[in-house]
């Protein structure tokens, strides 16, 4: 990792994918990603890159994502859904550590982008999540750092071999998050850190269950970033 941060401030790109210019369903979800920016501030200085997934930027997309000063906007084909946006992204953004949210992501306290920095400042190259899965090899599901509301550095990501490209949410795009090849193992292979993160703990993948008000535990008070699978009803196997 760089430390070239340490004399001019971390360089840190926040993800979001938007999908269909809003259509389906994900205006909305893009109108609650932004209003709980607004009323959680990140608390600390970043880049916000939207990734047109399927369809560009247009007036109405721009007056959505207006209350985030200076976002910037890229243009998609959607192949590989928001995994293929999150690859486009780590091969075309030059920063020192990059935060991929899909159009699920939500914020639910303020300073979490403070906090994701922190933590990643603390332990250096690696993985990290805000909610992570410890498997359930009977589904073939592998212990994986779910993919919103996750960071790293984008060379991480552009080092994994495999790219997503086929449209649908499953294949290469679920495989990539928790089949054989995941990227989670992938990381375990090569000896990269995978850690999910809370306010006030960081865990190792294979024991973020143990997580006190964790991804499905408690009241989830510990969860940095949520999505449409923190809250009821809950998914076993996602």
């Amino acid at each position: 990792m760089s430390k070239c941060w340490m004399c001019r401030g971390p360089k840190i790109t926040v993800v979001y994918i938007y999908a269909l210019a809003g259509a389906d369903g994900w205006r909305e979800r893009a109108v609650r990603f932004v209003q709980t920016y607004q009323q959680y501030p990140p608390g600390l200085d970043h880049d916000t890159v939207v990734i047109c997934n399927g369809a560009p930027a247009n007036e109405d997309t721009y007056a959505v994502f207006a209350p985030i000063t200076g976002c910037r906007f890229l243009n998609h084909d959607d192949s590989g859904w928001d995994i293929g946006g999150y690859q486009f992204a780590a091969r075309t953004i030059d920063c020192d550590m990059m935060l991929f949210c899909g159009g699920w992501t939500y914020f639910r306290r303020a300073n979490w982008l403070l906090r994701a920095w922190e933590v990643y400042e603390q332990h250096g190259f690696a993985l990290y999540g805000s909610t992570g899965h410890q498997g359930q090899m009977q589904n073939n599901i592998h212990p994986h750092v779910r993919t919103t509301g996750f960071w790293c550095h984008p060379s991480l990501l552009k080092q994994y071999p495999f790219l997503v490209t086929q449209h649908g949410a499953g294949g290469q795009r679920y495989a990539m998050e928790h089949g054989k090849n995941c990227i989670s193992n992938w990381c375990r292979w090569h000896e990269i850190p995978r850690l999910i993160v809370g306010w006030d703990c960081v865990y190792p993948l294979e024991e973020c269950d143990s997580m006190p008000n964790g991804y499905h535990h408690g009241d989830q008070s510990n969860v940095l970033m949520g999505d449409k699978m923190t809250a009821p009803p809950y998914y076993p196997h996602a």
